[in-house]
Formats: C-alpha cells, structure tokens, sequence
C-alpha cells in the first residue's frame, strides 16, 4: 500500500478507530477531530494558540477591530481550550520605522500607529496568560530589515507580561541573549514552564534571521543538563516554506524571502530555515517542535525529520496575511486565522486546528479543515 492509499484509507476510517500505535508509525496523518461549537473547547488536553503575521491589522486604522476579535477570543476562551501560552509568529507591523502611512497598499497607519496597535491587541491577553513572541522582518529597519534596528522592545518590554516576567523573579522567562545593539530583549529569550500533562517544556524564540552568536546562545542553553530532558520549542519567523521543505533547504538561499537576501543577512551573518536546522535543532534532542510564519502562497507547510538523536522533530508552517483581502486597503488583515495547537491530556499526540472567530461573527464555518490545516502529529 502506497502513501496515497494509507491516507485515503484512514481516512475512511471512524476517528474512534484511530488509536496511538496509528500515529506512532506515522507521524503526520490523521485529521484532528471536529469539534463543531468553539466555545465548547478542547474537552481534554491542553493549548497552545498560535497568532500569524500581523502586519495587514496593524497597518490599515479599519482592521484594529478585527485584530483585538482575535485576542478577545482567546481570552474569552482561556479556560474552555486550556490554553496555558500564546504565540505569535513574527512581522507585528508592516512597517517598523516610517513617519506617515504608506499609502495603497502599504497601509495607512505610521509605524507608531501600528506598534501601538500591536500592542493594543496582545496587551488583553497580559496577566492572563504568558505570551511568546518572535520578530519578523517588517518589524527591522525602516520598512523591511534593512537594519537590524527595531522599536519591537519598546512596545514590547520584557516585564510587559507579568506571567512572562514580573521583573522580581517571577514568570516563565530563563534568560535573554542580546539582540545586535547589544540589549537583552524578548528578541531572543527562552522560556520554562510545565505543561499540564507533567512534562516541562523549553521554549526558544528567536529573531530574524538569527545571527550566529544568537544561535550559539540557543545551542549551549539547550545543552545544558537542567534543560535536557524537557520538551522543546523554536519559535522563528521563517524555518518551513510552502511545499514542506525548509528554507534554504535545496540549496537556493537567492529566493525571494529567505533571509540571505535582506540587508541584515547579505553579510552571511544570518539564518534560514536550513541553516537553522543543521545548526540548531538537529543538534538538541529536546527541540520536538519548530514554528513559523513569514511564508505566503500556500501560507502553509509541514514536514517531520529525525534529529541526529533519532527524535522526530515536528516543523510547521502557518500565516494567513495574504487571506480577506491580503495586502490591500480593502482587506481584513488575514480572516482572523488562529491556530489551535491542542497536546493530549497523556502528552502522545497533537491536534492542530485552525480557527477564525471572524468567520465565526460572519455566520459561516470557522474552521479550517483541509488537511494542510487540520491534522494530527504524534509525539514522542
């Protein structure tokens, strides 16, 4: 039996049928269950939530609404999805550093305008539930990394979230790695909490295009013995790209996106998804999950690789920004796609669902379920 008939026959299958020693033999297969009611929630388990690109809410005035819809949501759906951290995935704004709105296309709020609203909307999730968050490149330089400075640590301190850190000790924050002015931001920082079904999790986000000395810093705290057995995850901007490869991966670091080409990586000081990958995670057992966004297109991708050590390492890729309208004055910012990343109450499986709660104030589905963006990993 071919690929294609393994999955057509799953499947077919009831999901009462589809027991752990299915996922164990293969890793990426299975839809995750429908669930119908959002607000019902998980019914077992726990998650993660996961906010794309934001740069298309953040740079249009009209779109503000639509990107505290999304945080609201989650908020309002804490307890009934467990969700014990939020993500997002990198390019906060459009544009990190202009005096006036773009114009046609490139938005109509100044980079002020649009960090505030960034912060606006991820500030309701504050002392409610701990957020994690990498950069992107619109959020560098003047529109698109052209510099590696940014106003990201402005807008987004690292005692910003008291459940992140109260500045006293507490929260879920290890350590910073200084961003390329030297500073210790969010920018790079890693993370410990415990998860619900009795693991201890270690969470690493990194910059754009992380410089080498940012991942020598991820490399030598993952080898670290306190931190050696936990359950790992990068979040970074770009790592997976449509069509399930990562980035740099065949060998073209000329595509337009992959981090080679922008002012802050031509120097060679930078990584792709690839570089990241051989530099990074295939050398840490623990890493077991890898997100990202940046990628548009098919806006998503996945694959499961084995890291040197022999442990499978699930890597995805989710945005929506090119989705309502995309780009233009007349979109919505991205359909308010989120992404539900539910690990099983004995920690062996995940469901990923993808979820809009603009969708659902228009009345339609708000559920994602073509299998691209709804599936089941297992977990080792």
């Amino acid at each position: 039996m071919n690929r294609r008939q393994l999955l057509q026959s799953l499947a077919a299958l009831p999901l009462t049928c589809m027991g752990q020693e299915l996922l164990a033999e293969n890793p990426i297969i299975l839809p995750a269950p429908t669930l119908g009611d959002p607000a019902k929630g998980c019914q077992e388990g726990w998650t993660i939530a996961v906010i794309p690109d934001t740069q298309n809410y953040a740079k249009f005035g009209k779109n503000q609404q639509h990107f505290e819809s999304m945080t609201d949501w989650l908020v309002e759906h804490l307890e009934a999805w467990n969700i014990k951290l939020v993500m997002h995935e990198g390019d906060f704004v459009e544009q990190n550093n202009i005096a006036e709105g773009g114009g046609q296309g490139w938005g109509d709020q100044n980079s002020t305008q649009q960090w505030k609203s960034a912060q606006q909307a991820l500030h309701k999730l504050y002392g409610k539930v701990p957020t994690v968050f990498a950069t992107g490149n619109h959020d560098y330089g003047i529109r698109n990394a052209e510099t590696r400075e940014s106003q990201f640590p402005a807008y987004f301190p690292v005692t910003a979230n008291p459940l992140v850190s109260d500045g006293k000790g507490g929260g879920i924050l290890i350590e910073c790695a200084p961003n390329a002015l030297g500073e210790k931001t969010l920018e790079n920082a890693a993370y410990e909490m415990n998860a619900p079904d009795g693991r201890k999790l270690l969470i690493i986000a990194l910059e754009w295009g992380p410089r080498k000395a940012v991942v020598e810093w991820a490399l030598q705290l993952c080898q670290q013995e306190k931190y050696r057995k936990h359950f790992g995850i990068l979040l970074t901007h770009d790592f997976i790209i449509p069509g399930d490869k990562r980035d740099g991966q065949d060998g073209n670091r000329k595509r337009s996106g992959n981090p080679h080409t922008y002012r802050t990586g031509k120097a060679g000081d930078t990584h792709d998804g690839e570089d990241l990958w051989q530099q990074l995670v295939a050398r840490t057992p623990q890493i077991k999950l890898v997100l990202n966004g940046h990628e548009m297109g098919a806006h998503v991708g996945r694959r499961s690789d084995k890291n040197l050590t022999g442990n499978q390492v699930h890597q995805m890729l989710f945005n929506a920004q090119g989705f309502g309208g995309g780009s233009d004055e007349k979109g919505n910012g991205g359909d308010g796609w989120l992404r539900l990343l539910t690990f099983s109450a004995d920690g062996k499986s995940l469901a990923v669902r993808t979820f809009s709660p603009l969708k659902l104030d228009a009345g339609v589905s708000p559920w994602w379920d073509h299998p691209q963006w709804n599936f089941t990993l297992a977990l080792a």
